[in-house]
């Protein structure tokens, strides 16, 4: 199955940081709604960007940038996500308070859990 023609699939092809967090630039990042499937590939590595302490991801989604959060509704932090691995879940657009995206499997990478 070829995921690059899915909707949902989202390739993260540039990080940007600055004090307190790092912005995921995405593929399709627009006309994105609540509740929508999500998949993620990280393709940039976060160490190229992030020097100090881990800083948690947001991503921009419909021109707004949302937190990236794991199954327990935590932040996901720089030191969290593995590199070239897919992640799932959704766009969460409550009706009240901010959007945000959950990943419902993180973290999975032995080297990232603690």
């Amino acid at each position: 199955m070829d995921y690059n023609c899915s909707p949902y699939f989202h390739k993260v092809t540039a990080l940007t940081a600055s004090d307190t967090a790092v912005e995921m630039t995405i593929t399709n990042p627009t006309n994105i709604s609540s509740l929508d499937y999500f998949e993620l590939v990280l393709c940039v590595n976060p160490d190229t960007v992030v020097t100090g302490d881990p800083l948690p991801y947001t991503v921009n989604v419909n021109g707004t940038a949302v937190a990236l959060q794991n199954k327990y509704g935590l932040p996901i932090n720089t030191n969290r996500l593995c590199p070239r691995k897919k992640y799932v879940g959704a766009y969460v657009e409550p009706e009240t308070g901010t959007p945000y995206v959950i990943l419902w499997n993180t973290p999975e990478c032995a080297r990232y859990a603690q």
